[in-house]
């Protein structure tokens, strides 16, 4: 898509609100998980191509991300002793998750995506070894999806959401965060780790920040904590998208009601 039609679509959406609606057309081939999907195999097979696609990506994931985006990793010091989190990133490259591997590590982390994102074939085949985890369909794929986010949280990994929920690509305001990666976290009694992806310099090279970690507070209900995680992740984005971009954040929204 050029990129002028690109953010015709986009300030449509924004004018409209519609801040978790994607532009980009999602296809039909892709696997909704059920009851019977597994998000993660233990066999020694699926286990050694999980490796080999992980260390694919650690070698050459790299160079795609800097030599096509210019790609930097500002603020990986906090997370010096973060050992299991749910982190957050906003969503904003067909590759982002790319993006966070660089920030999180290869091997420690998995990414959760819309089922659109699971294609059949082997680009799906790719990406589920890779580490990516489905998320929607029946209660009892997710039932089942939560167990397994809390053996991957127990043994150390890093699950990312994307709580804008739709991509939009370049995009550099922050958008309104779902509950879901919250809750999460909540439940789960682990860290939010939220990231930041800012275009900066002249050619617009990507950085994605590492920011400030945040914890459930001891006392606060559930819901409180979900609330407060979420408020506090989306005022660290906007601090930092105000501060790198040196104007206030304002949606199109926001200017159509004044």
């Amino acid at each position: 898509m050029k990129k002028n039609k690109r953010k015709q679509l986009i300030s449509r959406l924004e004018a409209d609100g519609k801040f978790d609606v994607d532009y980009l057309p999602q296809g039909k081939r892709y696997i909704l998980p059920d009851g019977d999907y597994k998000y993660v195999r233990t066999n020694p097979f699926y286990r050694a191509s999980c490796l080999f696609c992980r260390t694919i990506t650690f070698l050459f994931g790299p160079l795609l991300c800097f030599f096509r985006f210019g790609l930097r990793v500002r603020g990986r010091k906090n997370l010096k002793g973060v050992k299991s989190a749910i982190s957050v990133c906003n969503h904003v490259s067909i590759v982002d998750t790319l993006f966070v591997k660089q920030a999180i590590g290869h091997y420690r982390s998995y990414h959760t995506g819309a089922p659109h994102n699971n294609k059949k074939g082997f680009g799906g085949y790719i990406l589920r070894r890779a580490g990516f985890l489905s998320l929607g369909g029946g209660f009892s794929a997710q039932k089942k999806l939560l167990a397994v986010f809390k053996t991957l949280l127990n043994k150390g990994a890093i699950i990312n959401f994307y709580p804008e929920e739709a991509l939009w690509q370049r995009y550099e305001k922050p958008r309104p965060l779902k509950n879901g990666a919250f809750n999460y976290a909540t439940k789960f009694n682990v860290p939010i780790v939220p990231l930041f992806i800012t275009f900066e310099g002249k050619h617009k090279h990507a950085v994605i920040n590492v920011l400030s970690p945040m914890y459930p507070v001891q006392g606060l209900s559930d819901k409180q904590n979900t609330e407060q995680m979420r408020n506090a992740c989306f005022e660290q984005w906007k601090e930092l998208y105000e501060k790198v971009y040196g104007k206030s954040l304002v949606y199109d929204i926001d200017k159509d009601e004044k």
